[in-house]
């Protein structure tokens, strides 16, 4: 009987590989009861589990031959309740209205159905009913074979609700990554998608150009317009620098309500040309939108700072005793002079670094603005502007 019940199993196991649709399957192993076991009249396999209609169709009636569910005739039957309740297989002896508990002995000889739950651990997921026709019965064997086609149904209804919760749990995960990616700079996000497991977020010293921006007068414009109005003002000029900065493969890691930091990153020239280019479109952007607003607002005006050279890049970790956060950012004398510079910036300027205007000198025009003293920094720094000769004083 092992060897006829393995043959069986082998035969079925090479049709159901021919399939990937989960009720196609389920509906030919059904179907390969009744070819198993001639004396059958019919065979169901009741799909139950509250779930199904997520990751299964409805199951083709095997009687009737038509496009329907075997639950609309079979659901609510009493055996097929009473073999749930029970958690146990029903046998029903010829005549009997009653089925009998399948136990460890012998089984009962001439059985005119079986009822068999198939359940995960505690959870139903079908039942598989098989009826014997008229003038026949079923014996141990047929049991037997049945239980292959229970179990075999039992681990595709688990596999496919298994991929299906696992699909579910991914599109969570995503959709929480995607409320979350705007928080996250571009270069950590890349970080993560190259290595998910293991992504090195460790600080590296590299070579940056940091640049800082900042809203001149923006105590003024908070205190002399709405709440809503100075939002949909910073709204509208910082979204378009946003744009423009990701243009140049910038990371934008720090903002405020009147000012942000960026992160350019790449060979030396490069990053600094980016910052500056970044810099200078951020400038032609901002009078672009003073005179789309001018009959609504007041303009405004954007000062800037940049500074190049090697700052220490990556997560900086802030551990509390009852939350830890994370933050991407380039720390060292690099950012710190790139923010002074930024603060002595006046009236829409642009001002650069000495490291900054070396790299781009080439490329970009300069205006010498001398030695400045800043401060906590030990020795005077030759700064340089981007958009004008001789700073207007206001």
């Amino acid at each position: 009987m092992y060897k006829e019940r393995f043959e069986n199993v082998f035969r079925l196991a090479q049709k159901l590989t021919q399939s990937l649709d989960i009720g196609e399957v389920l509906e030919t192993i059904r179907d390969q009861a009744k070819s198993t076991i001639p004396k059958l009249q019919e065979a169901c396999l009741l799909v139950i589990d509250q779930e199904a209609q997520y990751y299964a169709r409805p199951l083709h009636c095997a009687v009737e031959k038509q496009q329907i569910n075997c639950q609309l005739c079979k659901r609510g039957r009493s055996t097929v309740d009473v073999a749930l309740s029970r958690a146990t297989t029903l046998c029903f002896p010829a005549g009997a209205n009653e089925g009998q508990p399948l136990s460890d002995g012998p089984v009962p000889a001439g059985l005119s159905e079986i009822v068999m739950p198939i359940y995960q651990k505690d959870k139903p997921l079908a039942v598989f009913d098989a009826i014997a026709g008229p003038g026949v019965s079923l014996g141990e064997k047929d049991l037997m074979m049945l239980k292959d086609l229970a179990e075999l149904a039992r681990n595709v209804i688990e596999n496919a609700r298994s991929h299906w919760r696992i699909a579910q749990e991914k599109l969570t995960v995503d959709r929480i990554l995607e409320h979350l990616r705007p928080f996250v700079p571009s270069t950590v996000q890349k970080i993560v998608d190259k290595n998910p497991e293991a992504p090195s977020l460790d600080k590296k010293d590299m070579d940056v150009s940091v640049l800082f921006l900042d809203v001149a007068g923006y105590t003024c414009i908070s205190e002399t317009h709405t709440r809503e109005k100075v939002n949909f003002i910073i709204e509208k000029y910082f979204s378009n620098f946003l744009d423009i900065i990701s243009n140049h493969d910038g990371d934008i890691n720090e903002t405020a309500g009147d000012g942000l930091m960026s992160i350019f990153q790449g060979p030396a020239e490069r990053n600094a040309l980016s910052a500056v280019t970044s810099a200078l479109e951020i400038r032609a952007k901002t009078l672009e939108i003073n005179e789309e607003l001018k009959n609504r607002f007041q303009p405004i005006e954007i000062n800037m700072g940049i500074n190049s050279g090697i700052a220490s890049v990556g997560m900086t970790r802030f551990q509390g005793k009852t939350d830890t956060r994370m933050t991407f950012s380039a720390t060292g004398p690099v950012t710190n002079l790139a923010a002074r510079i930024a603060a002595a910036a006046r009236h829409g300027d642009i001002l650069v670094g000495p490291d900054t205007a070396d790299r781009v000198k080439s490329r970009t025009e300069l205006h010498d603005r001398g030695l400045v003293e800043f401060k906590n920094v030990k020795d005077p720094v030759r700064v340089f502007s981007l958009v004008r000769e001789h700073q207007s004083e206001g």
